[in-house]
């Protein structure tokens, strides 16, 4: 199905703008602790490899849930709707030939914490359930806050990326200080891994920004419906990567879940178990675009 990039965005902006919540905090129905999250009520049921290259730094195996629990806290879940974002293949044909035709497809993601949420929710297991053919195993490299400005540093690429040797990396977040960053990340990334694919997405949960104001979400650091967006898409575009807006989605499913927001978050920042499936959800339709798009 084909989507109008602009009158998706324009129908968001619409939808929300007779809305303005300054803080989530003050209509909450949820009751976060001072330190820490609410208990999980679905812990990862695979264990993965973890290792830990430098003090704040993680490298893990994902997924780490199965599918029967993924269909579990799927099942369980407020239930939304959001206007599937566009494909963007041009650039992952070699991800594309090997989802659909057969063969081993490495995903690598590093960023923040936000990041790690996106991978523990599981998608590469539902992205192999779309494509049955094609044997899809992930790598997750986080630091809590980490952008493209730490890992830029201290030869991190260099170090803990380039070996692993991925087929597909994934650069998201909230935590970019500066889309250069970014590029220049991107840019060390092609020199050690010449074949690497890379896609680029905006961010969703992790700020204090109200995904029912669409004002107000748009000045977000890590929107896609802001500034930031249209510069990601624009390096994305230069760098020849892939590009999804992960916040207008996401937003659209809070919004059209009549539910409070903060039902999807585990503390202020984070998303609980149901709120990393909707990111889930959202990668999924993603990579489920036709070709060609």
């Amino acid at each position: 199905m084909m989507v109008d990039v602009k009158l998706t965005r324009s129908l968001f902006l619409v939808f929300t703008a007779t809305l303005a919540y300054a803080d989530m905090m003050k209509d909450s129905p949820v009751k976060f602790p001072e330190k820490g999250a609410l208990p999980a009520k679905y812990r990862p049921d695979v264990k993965t490899e973890q290792v830990t290259p430098e003090p704040d730094y993680s490298i893990f195996g994902t997924p780490q849930r199965s599918l029967e629990q993924i269909n579990q806290i799927q099942a369980e879940m407020v239930q939304g709707t959001f206007t599937p974002p566009k494909g963007d293949w041009k650039y992952l044909p070699k991800t594309h030939r090997i989802l659909t035709e057969g063969g081993d497809l490495h995903v690598l993601a590093f960023g923040d914490s936000i990041v790690a949420d996106t991978m523990r929710s599981g998608w590469l297991a539902k992205l192999g359930e779309v494509y049955p053919k094609a044997k899809i195993r992930g790598t997750v490299y986080v630091r809590g806050g980490g952008g493209c400005q730490h890992y830029r540093e201290e030869d991190r690429i260099v170090k803990n990326i380039i070996p692993r040797k991925p087929d597909l990396i994934f650069i998201g977040g909230i935590s970019q200080r500066d889309t250069e960053f970014i590029r220049e990340c991107i840019q060390t990334l092609r020199k050690g891994l010449p074949g690497v694919e890379i896609f680029l997405a905006s961010g969703a949960f992790g700020s204090n920004a109200d995904p029912r104001d669409a004002a107000d979400l748009a000045k977000a650091p890590h929107s896609g419906t802001g500034v930031y967006g249209e510069k990601l898409r624009e390096i994305a575009a230069s760098e020849h990567c892939a590009y999804l807006d992960m916040t207008a989605p996401w937003a659209e499913y809070l919004n059209s879940a009549k539910v409070h927001p903060h039902i999807f978050y585990r503390d202020r920042v984070h998303a609980n178990e149901f709120g990393e499936q909707i990111l889930s959800k959202i990668l999924i339709a993603f990579f489920s675009a036709p070709y060609g798009q």
